[in-house]
């Protein structure tokens, strides 16, 4: 029985260590948008630069969440899957995992 932890780029899980066997982390990346430029929120993300470009930019930024098939890519792999996500008044990101969740339940049936 495999366990997946899955949580959008709000959870900062960088600093977890190890997890318990038969479980897997998978970051689901929000995206930023500083001007014209679009920043992912994922292992490759420049902090210094992102941050270099917010305090230039002359308008507010911008975020998005990840869309429902981000989730439902993410939800592949496992018989578990554990969600967390940034809370659904902040972001849309809980009900892009909600959809995926209805939809693989769907599969299921």
């Amino acid at each position: 029985m495999t366990w997946k932890i899955v949580a959008d780029s709000g959870c900062d899980y960088r600093q977890i260590a190890e997890l318990a066997q038969e479980t897997t982390f998978e970051s689901v990346p929000l995206t930023l948008q500083v001007g014209n430029e679009i920043f992912v929120d994922d292992e490759k993300l420049n902090i210094d630069l992102l941050m270099e470009k917010m305090y230039a930019a002359s308008a507010a930024s911008k975020s998005a969440c990840p869309s429902p098939d981000d989730y439902l890519r993410s939800f592949e792999g496992a018989d578990h899957i554990f969600a967390v996500t940034i809370t659904g008044t902040l972001s849309g990101s809980h009900n892009s995992a909600q959809v995926a969740k209805k939809t693989l339940s769907g599969r299921a049936s």
